[in-house]
């Protein structure tokens, strides 16, 4: 079972990353215990110029990268964040269910790959952002620094 989920995961990060561009400007969070790159956002044709994604609202996008954390999990959350100077908003309408996005359970030391679709809702407003992408090990006994962060830029038009 887990070879065919990874099997779809891989087919569905093909597919997606076919028509999309690899953000070369993201940044990793501080305090992050993972590496992450291939970075792709699809529709995302301003990459090709190092600037942020326009993002228009009620479009769907697809983020999509490989990743190799340093910590494992049966049981990984995610969020994705609109960073601001006093706190980082998170974007309401994701599922924190890491394991709908990547291969459970999140394996040590081994590559693996995520695609989440972020719909554009018309709620948000149009402005440019810096997006934090996070997950974590959310089990019990899980370490505080059992977490992946990275940061890119888009802007909601």
């Amino acid at each position: 079972m887990a070879i065919f989920v990874l099997t779809v995961v891989g087919l569905m990060l093909a597919a997606s990353v076919v028509n999309a561009e690899q953000i070369k400007n993201f940044r990793m969070c501080r305090n992050t215990n993972c590496d992450v790159y291939d970075v792709f956002i699809d529709p995302c044709p301003e990459a090709l110029d190092n600037q942020a994604c326009e993002l228009p609202q009620t479009v769907n996008a697809s983020i999509a990268f490989k990743y190799k954390p340093k910590f494992g999990s049966t049981l990984p959350k995610t969020r994705l964040y609109a960073e601001t100077l006093l706190l980082d908003l998170p974007f309401m309408d994701m599922d924190t269910n890491a394991c709908l996005y990547t291969s459970c359970p999140m394996v040590k030391a081994t590559e693996q790959n995520w695609l989440y679709n972020l719909y554009v809702s018309k709620n948000y407003p149009r402005a440019s952002y810096t997006v934090k992408f996070k997950f974590w090990d959310n089990e019990p006994n899980a370490h505080s620094d059992n977490q992946c962060c990275f940061k890119f830029d888009i802007k909601i038009v």
